[in-house]
């Protein structure tokens, strides 16, 4: 938990001298209507790592819609070695943006254009080091464009039939969109892998992913080929990791009542990915954050965001939005559809549950001055997600399931390979269901503020939520009036979110009555309602200390850190004990608990004492590139927060100032520029300055140059 991070900064002291020596993705507006349409892409590509360059050429056909002069196709800052037309030396125009293709192209005319290229991509296309130091290569065109890459399409209403041919390293594996048709070697060290798609898709879509992987293959009940790729030293970790995925594509298709589109399915964890994942057409690209063991699944699955980008093959790659203001008919759907999938898999309270807490968000998001409607383009990604999603089971609620199954159906059959607005979504809803949704349209739709109270109409026609809200409702009152009440809400078998509410009405009370209920909640045995006192409870009450010490043994790393921690702090005498008790546990991707391990071991001094030099170059050496940014972000809190940076440490935050995922390098960025404020590090970066590489080098000489 990120709170323990600053918590740790009150209370903790460092004596150990420091050794030198982890919004809404809009891809750009509708264009005006073009006057060709591009039909497919025949991509030839090679990668060198060494250099992060793509050579290649690729060749593309079109039909003219209506006479033009000049066609036009987008490629950023690239080197355009030859352009032809119909096999013959084009006249060109490019400007590092578009290139302009100029001819009399006559309506009803066919023709190709062939592009030979080099690229150094900014963006779109990323070249790293795995956790094994090996190359890894990735993609990543919404909101970033894969024009960077690939002579493309900036307008996701430009769909195009893609084929891709690349070559790489024969070491590795190469994932691309479709189905792969053939593989054979170019010469002794290089392989060419050519992928077919056989249906349209927007170039935002189109993705590669290379590195050193293994997979799994099931096959839904459909007869779609689901390939599950994982890292090969985390064989152990695929099970907990794909948990569920093949109910999840069954369901999906049954749910939705539209057959999957593409020829298959993979997933593959990539490193340091800029989001949770992407939905890439038929090839979703996640983070490997969520790859988890059996503990890690209970509070950091990957089922959400599974189900998320898969619910995307329909919801956004088989129809599209045509602008960002109906952004909703793709991040709304899938949001959808993905609380449908976890209701199917946790069940009715889980879905419930929810959707509550999402209408308690978007409630008070509706009091900020900056909020939107639904239909705004620059609405938040909470606005996109969530409300569109509230919007879908307002509907549903509405028109009653079997109409709303049969405007799905409909909605996708008859707008299928197309771009869409969420007038043709409202159009079919009305004639399925022969309602007039104008006023809902209203409401839901282009209303700013969030329709609460008909929310909750919906909410409390469940039972459950029902009984959440009266308990809820005892927030205020003291106690000694509600402790029955709230002894009830533990009762085995316990909810979790049931019990959860009392830890919560509980927070800060030491009294014998709240003890006697604290009593009761670790004696539910509910992981959740247990966690939620690991996190709440920062005083510990003597007469539950051997009740809080069995945190550190329930199945959860978010469990385990705060529990660590508050019994550490609140325990000094019994903090030896408590460090070898937690000694072997590491916890997420982002090691959490053993970073927060190896802090309140440095700062325990009877502890293994002649291990702390070892335990701060562990801890020190967790801020390398070689970790992931989660890993390395951890470690740069608390090194900023002990001031315990080495010289190296000092160097791996410059790293991550330039780091190609802008939360990560936002985060190093402010902690650098605190840093510089201060003259002891000024010097310090002044002299480590000439062993940097020279980006680095460059960016920090801004930073020093008054």
């Amino acid at each position: 938990m990120r709170f323990i991070l600053y918590l740790i900064i009150c209370v903790v002291s460092f004596n150990l001298t420091a050794q030198e020596g982890v919004s809404t993705l809009v891809v750009n507006e509708k264009k005006e209507q073009p006057s060709v349409d591009f039909l497919t892409g025949k991509v030839n590509i090679f990668l060198e790592s060494n250099f992060k360059k793509v050579e290649g050429k690729v060749i593309y056909t079109f039909k003219v819609l209506q006479a033009a002069d000049t066609v036009a196709i987008d490629a950023q800052k690239m080197q355009i070695m030859d352009v032809l037309l119909d096999g013959k030396k084009a006249e060109v125009s490019y400007d590092n943006k578009v290139i302009k293709v100029s001819s009399d192209f006559k309506k009803g005319s066919e023709h190709t254009i062939e592009i030979q290229y080099i690229s150094v991509p900014q963006k779109a296309l990323y070249f790293l080091k795995d956790y094994q130091g090996n190359e890894q290569i990735w993609t990543q065109g919404q909101g970033k464009y894969t024009s960077n890459w690939l002579p493309s399409f900036d307008d996701m209403n430009e769909k195009v039939e893609f084929d891709m041919t690349i070559n790489y390293d024969s070491d590795y594996e190469v994932i691309a969109n479709g189905k792969l048709m053939n593989k054979k070697a170019v010469n002794d060290s290089i392989q060419q892998w050519e992928y077919d798609m056989q249906q349209p898709m927007s170039s935002y879509l189109l993705a590669l992913a290379i590195g050193k992987y293994e997979k799994v293959v099931e096959t839904s009940e459909s007869g779609i080929p689901l390939e599950m790729y994982y890292y090969p030293w985390e064989k152990d970790k695929f099970e907990p990791t794909y948990k569920h995925s093949k109910r999840m594509f069954d369901f999906l298709e049954k749910e939705i009542g539209y057959s999957y589109q593409w020829q298959n399915y993979k997933q593959i964890p990539v490193k340091d990915f800029l989001y949770a994942g992407m939905e890439n057409t038929g090839t979703t690209i996640f983070s490997d954050a969520f790859v988890v063991d059996a503990i890690g699944f209970n509070d950091r699955n990957y089922i959400n965001v599974n189900a998320h980008e898969l619910a995307h093959q329909w919801f956004g790659n088989l129809v599209t939005e045509t602008e960002g203001r109906h952004h909703w008919l793709q991040e709304g759907f899938a949001t959808y559809y993905a609380l449908l999938v976890e209701k199917e898999i946790f069940g009715e309270e889980y879905f419930q549950y929810k959707l509550y807490e999402s209408a308690e968000q978007l409630t008070e998001q509706s009091k900020a001055s900056d909020a939107t409607s639904l239909l705004d383009p620059k609405a938040s990604s909470l606005t996109f997600y969530q409300r569109g999603a509230w919007a879908l089971h307002a509907l549903q609620d509405k028109i009653g399931d079997a109409n709303f199954k049969q405007v799905i159906k409909d909605y996708l059959e008859s707008h299928q390979f197309n771009n869409v607005t969420t007038s043709d979504f409202i159009t079919i809803a009305e004639q399925v269901s022969g309602q007039d949704l104008s006023e809902y349209q209203k409401l839901w739709l282009e209303a700013i503020v969030f329709p609460s109270q008909e929310a909750l109409d919906i909410l409390t026609a469940s039972p459950f939520i029902k009984k959440y809200l009266s308990l809820a409702a005892e927030r205020t009152q003291p106690l000694t009036g509600k402790w029955g009440t709230l002894a009830t809400a533990l009762d085995f078998p316990v909810n979790e979110y049931l019990g959860q509410e009392v830890i919560y009405q509980l927070e800060g009370d030491t009294s014998k009555e709240a003890i006697a209920l604290f009593t009761k909640a670790f004696e539910t045995n509910n992981l959740y309602v247990r966690q939620t006192i690991a996190n709440t409870m920062s005083t510990i009450p003597k007469s539950l200390q051997k009740q809080f010490e069995t945190l550190l043994e329930d199945k959860s790393y978010a469990t385990i850190e705060p529990a660590l921690y508050h019994l550490w702090a609140n325990f000094p005498s019994e903090r030896g004990r408590y460090l070898e008790m937690t000694k072997d546990i590491v916890g997420f991707h982002d090691k959490n608990v053993r970073i927060l391990w190896l802090v309140l071991a440095l700062n325990t001094p009877e502890y293994q004492k002649e291990k702390h030099q070892q335990f701060y170059a562990e801890l020190s050496g967790y801020s390398s590139p070689i970790h992931h940014f989660g890993t390395r972000e951890n470690a740069f809190t608390y090194l900023e927060s002990l001031q315990a940076f080495s010289d190296q440490s000092l160097v791996d935050l410059v790293d991550g100032a330039v780091h190609h995922n802008w939360r990560f390098r936002n985060f190093c960025r402010k902690i650098l520029d605190k840093l510089l404020k201060d003259p002891k590090f000024q010097k310090k970066y002044v002299d480590l300055k000439s062993n940097l590489p020279i980006r680095q080098q460059e960016f920090l000489r801004k930073k020093l140059t008054p």
